[in-house]
C-alpha cells in the first residue's frame, strides 16, 4: 500500500505552476503555418519578462546567431518557428526545474540542467532520423522529469516520510522502488498524470509517461525513444545523476530500432554536454 492517497498527491501537483497564458497563446499561434510575426510579436510582447529572457537567449552561444537581434521580431525572423517555439517552453519552465531536490540528491540547478541535456540529445535524435517535429521531442525531453517536483515537494513536507525515504535509500533501494513505496507510481507515471492536467498532446503524455519503459509507447513510439536514450546518454556523462546513479538501464531494443552505434551515441553526449555548457555560460534562470 502506498503512503500517500492520490488525492494528496493531485492537492501537491495542483500547486505546480502552469505555462503562462502568454506562452499558451504564443504556441497555440506557432502551430498555424501561416501565422503573422507582427501579430505573434504583440502576443510575447505582453508579458516583459518573457521578451527580455527571449532575447537573451537568442542572443547565447547556444544559438550561435552571428549578430545580435534587438527585438522580438528580429529574433523571431533569425531562429524561425521551430527555434522560437522550443525557446518559449524554455523559458517557461526554467524557473520551475531550476530548484534544489534533496530527496533525489540533486543541488540547485541539476535538474534544469538535465532536462535541458535530454531535451536536446532527444531533438538531436530526431532530427538525425528526420522526423518533422523535432520541436514536438524537444518538449517530451524537457518536461520528462517533472512528475519529480511533486514527489520532492511531497517529502519537503512531511519529515516522517522524509526519513523513511532517505533511510531505505541508504539501504540501496532506487528511486523508482520509493517513488513507487512512497504514492503508488514513479516519476514518470506521475508526470503523464501531470502532463494530462495540463492538457498537453497525447504524445507528450505517453513520452514522460514511458520515458523508462518505452516498449510501452504506442502514439508515436520514436519519440518515447528519443526521449529514453537521450535521459540514458544525460546520466552516462554524470548530467543530473542524482544519488540513485546510472540505476535506469538502457532499452536495448530503442537502440537496435535506430541502429545507433557508438560514434553516435558519443556525438549525442558531446552534444548534450555542450548544451548544458552554454546554458551553464549564459542561460542559467536566476536563483530563488
Amino acid at each position: 500500500m502506498p503512503k500517500i492517497d492520490f488525492d494528496v498527491i493531485f492537492k501537491y501537483t495542483q500547486k505546480l505552476p502552469s505555462l503562462p497564458q502568454t506562452t499558451l497563446q504564443a504556441l497555440q499561434m506557432l502551430d498555424d503555418p501561416d501565422y503573422e510575426i507582427q501579430k505573434l510579436t504583440q502576443v510575447i510582447g505582453m508579458d516583459q519578462t518573457l521578451s527580455a529572457r527571449l532575447l537573451q537567449w537568442a542572443n547565447s552561444p547556444f544559438y550561435g546567431l552571428r549578430y545580435k537581434v534587438s527585438t522580438i521580431e528580429k529574433a523571431i525572423m533569425a531562429l524561425g518557428t521551430v527555434e522560437v517555439r522550443d525557446l518559449l517552453l524554455t523559458v517557461s519552465v526554467s524557473e520551475m526545474l531550476n530548484r534544489k531536490m534533496p530527496g533525489y540528491g540533486m543541488e540547485r540547478s541539476a535538474l534544469w540542467y538535465h532536462s535541458i541535456a535530454v531535451a536536446s540529445g532527444a531533438k538531436w535524435l530526431a532530427r538525425l532520423n528526420k522526423y518533422r517535429r523535432a520541436d514536438r521531442v524537444f518538449i517530451a525531453g524537457l518536461l520528462h522529469d517533472i512528475g519529480k517536483l511533486v514527489l520532492d515537494e511531497l517529502l519537503l513536507h512531511e519529515t516522517e516520510w522524509q526519513r523513511e525515504w532517505l533511510a531505505m535509500q541508504q539501504q540501496g533501494a532506487s528511486f523508482i522502488e520509493l517513488e513507487r513505496w512512497l504514492t503508488g507510481m514513479d516519476h514518470a507515471q506521475l508526470g503523464g498524470r501531470i502532463a494530462e492536467e495540463w492538457q498537453l498532446p497525447a504524445v507528450l503524455v505517453e513520452a514522460i509517461r514511458y520515458h523508462h519503459e518505452p516498449n510501452l509507447a504506442t502514439i508515436d513510439p520514436p519519440v518515447t525513444e528519443w526521449v529514453h536514450l537521450a535521459d540514458a546518454a544525460a546520466l552516462m556523462v554524470g548530467i543530473g545523476l542524482g544519488s540513485d546513479g546510472l540505476a535506469y538501464p538502457v532499452n536495448e531494443d530503442a537502440v537496435k530500432h535506430f541502429n545507433l552505434t557508438t560514434e553516435d551515441f558519443e556525438e549525442m553526449m558531446q552534444m548534450e554536454v555542450e548544451s548544458v555548457n552554454d546554458a551553464q555560460a549564459s542561460l542559467s534562470p536566476s536563483s530563488r
